[in-house]
């Protein structure tokens, strides 16, 4: 099976959806927001392993740049849709913190092999 750029670019997209769904959804408790926020950061963690893994395996400098940028356009959205929340709900601030931290890893990589 191969992955192609536009997996995960859907793979980010469906990730956001539910974050933003759950949220819109939700009793708006602490709790179901909590467990919105470390969904949404497992998704994060997850993307950022397989890109890894996959700019690994990518025989072109070009296509490696591109999976790195995926993955900071990733971060970027999920961190803004984190960041809207965190005046009421002040415990994401470290997931806001750790969606960052992968997003500059991403950044860091892709500038690597730009």
């Amino acid at each position: 099976m191969t992955f192609e750029l536009v997996d995960l670019e859907e793979l980010g997209e469906k990730a956001l959806q539910e974050f933003t769904a759950s949220v819109e959804s939700s009793a708006r408790t602490q709790t179901s927001f909590d467990l919105a926020v470390n969904r949404l950061l497992a998704n994060v963690e997850f993307t950022f392993v397989f890109d890894a893994k996959r700019a690994h395996r990518e025989p072109t400098m070009e296509g490696t740049v591109a999976i790195w940028s995926k993955m900071v356009a990733m971060c970027d959205q999920a961190g803004r849709q984190v960041k809207e929340l965190e005046r009421q709900y002040p415990s994401c601030k470290a997931s806001f913190d750790r969606i960052l931290d992968y997003r500059n890893a991403a950044e860091k990589r892709r500038e690597l092999h730009a």
